[in-house]
């Protein structure tokens, strides 16, 4: 009876403040807590049907000169993640960390050798920024239908050759739910550990192509990264990126799909419907919006990059057609747009009936770069190896914008504070980390609305204690 009593004087009272206690527990739906079935959210895999075959089965696995081929612990389940790994490195003294993402082929020994002749290149001509113990690391994320018997029994592969680009979870090991987003937290959890690396300041996470994929949405949705480490995430040519929300651009003089005709349009990994979160929990597609545009993120476009042989689902050709070179230049203009940047789009692909207006999560800046490479096609050789690729891994601040349409200007704009955005091996340790990576910034009206909320449900609880004592006495 007491009980009854108490519990009905702790509806009361919340009711009165305005909110249920109860309610203050959001629900949040994990990937770890949904069934097989459902945990395959990603629409490009749905629509495979599991019979995508791009990429191709690999030999022996032969790590270039310079690496090695090792197991990374992801989880606490046991699982791994193989990676091509700088040899020898020495911990020490390494300051910067490259993470490099291999595009479809999975070929990760030769995007590693990418990775590596271009810290080589940079440190012999004495590029800023650019530290020779740099550790360059590769993963591989390997598939259950063309590496059998290239991983080991404890690292993770994936039964769609595409699916980590979205985030997919794998099904290998037998019973594990972990992702590609977890595999990338792994590793930056790794380089940021103090005691194994005590002077490391920066981790970069690149990648290009079906690599540029995964880094495009782990920007938006990773958590945050540790205090000690600042992380710029670089994306290069990606097929699609996934929408914050339901609009999609018009292009003038060419007919694109429509919603009625693709409705998986904004299913994910195209848009966030579908989409289960992560281990961190699962957020709305606002807050997600505010991670990508505070963090530290460089989209980098090769303009050559028009061959029309990337993904050609209709929910990626509704994102600008059929050249990855202008759903990139779009996503430029709907993210400014959003976040109603002063940005001059004059002459950028591409308009939109009527984005919403997002600047209350923006204050009208974003710290996201934009990089065009005017002579690089689809390939991540050409587009790092360029000076702007160059810039886009290794220098500070001030990055070059490389191609630009004609009668576009440049707006000076103001950051707001702790929105800038550093990534020299030369910062000292964990400055960085406050001036351009998420952990400050882009937690502002979540901690604002929390501290709001747990102050009201301390004030309910006070209250309910005090009644039930009352009761009790």
């Amino acid at each position: 009876m007491q009980l009854s009593a108490v519990a009905g004087a702790m509806l009361g009272i919340s009711l009165i403040a305005g909110h249920s206690v109860w309610a203050q527990e959001p629900v949040v739906q994990s990937r770890f807590n949904l069934s097989k079935h459902h945990a395959k959210r990603d629409a490009s895999t749905l629509m495979s049907g599991g019979n995508n075959n791009e990429g191709e089965a690999h030999g022996t696995i032969k790590p270039p000169k310079g690496s090695t081929f090792t197991d990374i612990p992801v989880g606490n389940g046991g699982e791994t993640i193989a990676a091509y790994w700088t040899k020898n490195p020495n911990e020490d003294k390494a300051k910067q960390a490259f993470i490099f993402i291999h595009g479809k082929l999975r070929d990760g020994d030769n995007y590693w050798t990418i990775m590596n002749d271009a810290l080589d290149s940079a440190v012999k001509a004495n590029y800023p920024g650019a530290d020779e113990d740099s550790i360059v690391v590769a993963p591989e994320f390997f598939s259950t239908k063309y590496n059998s018997g290239q991983y080991s029994k404890s690292d993770l592969a994936w039964p769609d050759v595409n699916a980590w680009q979205a985030g997919d979870p794998a099904n290998h090991p037998s019973g594990t739910k972990l992702t590609s987003f977890d595999a990338l937290d792994a590793l930056v959890d790794e380089f940021s550990n103090s005691t194994r690396y005590p002077k490391m300041n920066n981790i970069t996470v690149a990648g290009h192509g079906g690599g540029g994929q995964l880094i495009s949405r782990y920007a938006a949705v990773a958590k945050d990264p540790p205090s000690n480490v600042h992380v710029r995430y670089v994306h290069g040519d990606p097929s699609s990126c996934a929408y914050f929300t339901t609009d999609r651009p018009s292009i003038s003089g060419e007919t694109l799909p429509s919603k009625s005709s693709c409705p998986e349009y904004n299913t994910w990994r195209y848009g966030f419907d579908n989409f289960t979160g992560t281990s961190d929990g699962l957020k709305s597609p606002q807050d997600y919006f505010k991670q990508y545009i505070t963090r530290d993120v460089v989209s980098i476009v090769g303009y050559q990059d028009v061959d029309a042989s990337g993904d050609t689902y209709c929910m990626a050709e509704m994102q600008g057609g059929t050249k990855r070179r202008d759903r990139n230049l779009i996503w430029w203009r709907y993210v400014n747009t959003l976040a109603r940047t002063s940005e001059d789009l004059t002459g950028f692909p591409g308009s939109y009936d009527s984005l919403p207006d997002w600047s209350n999560i923006s204050s009208n800046y974003i710290s996201t770069r934009l990089i065009v490479v005017e002579n690089a096609d689809h390939n991540p050789e050409e587009v790092f190896s360029s000076d702007e690729g160059r810039a886009s891994l290794f220098k500070d601040s001030n990055l070059p914008t490389g191609w630009r349409p004609d009668g576009w200007t440049a707006v000076p704009s103001q950051a707001p504070p702790n929105r800038g955005a550093t990534n020299s091996s030369s910062q000292t340790k964990g400055s960085s980390a406050t001036t351009g990576s998420s952990s400050s910034s882009s937690q502002t009206t979540g901690t604002s609305d929390a501290s709001t909320l747990a102050g009201s449900s301390l004030v309910s609880l006070f209250l309910l204690c005090t009644l039930a004592l009352f009761l009790v006495f």
